[in-house]
């Protein structure tokens, strides 16, 4: 087993470099965690307006925000595989690439799904915010 993983880890080691390359994934992981970061430091009382004029756009934040955090968690999860050594991969799945492999492909998936739904949660966040803005909604209102 240690002796296959040894023959397959360049190869491995290769395809990796390739992909963390070709996504930018180190850029990518650093423009999600500051979306996150930006997210998180906005008080309540920055968004007090949108708050009281939309509802929804407090539960499309929360969401949008959520969806982030779990983003930058499967994210830095995988910048930490990739930056493990051979020696230190091979004992974190047993000398079984395949094991890694899973896990990666797993990730990208759960990935693609969160990024969908964050669009979806931002653009209701946007809606929000346009209509609370909007001046004709908010004669309606008064």
């Amino acid at each position: 087993m240690k002796a296959q993983f040894a023959q397959d880890y360049p190869k491995f080691k290769k395809k990796i470099d390739s992909f963390i390359s070709h996504t930018k994934f180190e850029k990518r992981l650093e423009e999600y965690t500051t979306i996150f970061d930006q997210m998180a430091s906005v008080s309540p009382d920055d968004m007090r307006e949108f708050i009281e004029r939309s509802p929804l756009f407090i539960k499309a934040r929360n969401e949008s925000m959520k969806l982030m955090e779990e983003i930058v968690s499967i994210n830095l999860g995988l910048k930490e595989i990739f930056e493990l050594d051979q020696a230190t991969l091979g004992k974190r799945c047993n000398y079984n690439l395949e094991i890694i492999d899973e896990k990666i492909a797993d990730d990208m998936k759960r990935l693609t799904v969160l990024l969908h739904h964050y669009e979806i949660a931002s653009e209701k966040g946007r809606e929000a915010i346009e209509v609370a803005q909007n001046p004709f909604f908010q004669q309606e209102i008064t």
